[in-house]
């Protein structure tokens, strides 16, 4: 009896701590004015769990995750938080301590390539988002894991999602830049450093080139450079280079980066140098500075 009493009163512990664990908050959300969690009108400051939308009212709002880091919405923002991660569905947000709490947003991963990094993230829409790197340096990886952009500090740039060809390849990328010994080449454009396999490269170390081929292999937890097996390789002269990074008087520079699959459809990333929906964020008009809101407790 005794005995049934004690494993009672265990399993009976075991429930109420997975109910609490369940439970736990992911951080708090503070405001101003008024946000919106799941749909319900929150005022000052209040818990946040996992999976809740939250949405920002007509005033910018903070978000503080258990982690230690923080998130500044802009009016308008809609963000679905997560205890390891945010889920940016519309508006701009700035995220201090990507590297720790990376944000997605279309499909793509927005994370810190260097410590206590802060990126500012906006969605157009379902196929345009832009990415600027206020602190630091942010890293922006597909959902397979390959790496398609390094924003350096103080730069924007802009991913277009678009349907691929008919007949493209999953991974398939287009990159150019100076060819290195050991066959490593840094994309121009995206600050991605590859390792080139294929015939014929000797001849090219030195040069500046424009390579397609497949991103082989695709790591977010390595620094190693990723793989291509070269398809063509092609020297550039060097009005020829700035017509492969798309140079035209007026128009920004935009380049390729790995096909990806997305909702069993390969897609491909458009990668262009600004953006005008960041840009005021990104020249410190939206401040990266912690909320003044006062947290109290929910």
């Amino acid at each position: 009896m005794i005995l049934r009493s004690a494993i009672s009163l265990f399993t009976c512990s075991c429930l109420i701590n997975m109910a609490c664990a369940s439970s736990t908050s992911v951080g708090l959300v503070m405001t101003s004015g008024e946000v919106q969690v799941d749909g319900s009108s929150v005022r000052g400051n209040a818990a946040i769990f996992s999976g809740n939308l939250v949405s920002s009212g007509d005033r910018s709002s903070s978000l503080q995750f258990a982690d230690g880091t923080s998130a500044m919405m802009k009016p308008g923002t809609k963000i679905v938080v997560y205890r390891e991660r945010s889920e940016l569905k519309q508006g701009i947000a700035l995220q201090r301590g990507v590297d720790k709490h990376p944000m997605l947003a279309d499909g793509l991963k927005i994370s810190g390539a260097t410590p206590n990094a802060v990126a500012l993230v906006g969605v157009k829409d379902a196929s345009h988002i832009e990415v600027a790197a206020q602190e630091g340096e942010a890293a922006v990886w597909t959902a397979s894991g390959n790496l398609i952009a390094r924003v350096e500090p103080g730069k924007t740039l802009s991913f277009e999602i678009k349907e691929a060809a008919a007949g493209a390849p999953e991974n398939g990328v287009k990159i150019t830049g100076i060819l290195r010994p050991h066959y490593l080449l840094t994309d121009e454009l995206t600050n991605v450093t590859y390792q080139l396999r294929g015939p014929d490269l000797e001849p090219l170390i030195g040069a500046s080139i424009q390579v397609t081929g497949t991103v082989l292999a695709g790591n977010s937890v390595s620094t190693a450079p990723q793989l291509i097996a070269v398809s063509s390789a092609m020297r550039l002269n060097p009005l020829m280079a700035m017509a492969a990074d798309g140079q035209q008087p007026g128009a920004a520079p935009a380049g390729q980066g790995p096909l990806f699959d997305k909702s069993s459809i390969v897609f491909l990333v458009v990668v262009a140098i600004g953006g005008t929906l960041l840009g005021l964020g990104a020249s410190g008009a939206f401040s990266s500075s912690p909320s003044p809101v006062t947290p109290t407790t929910p």
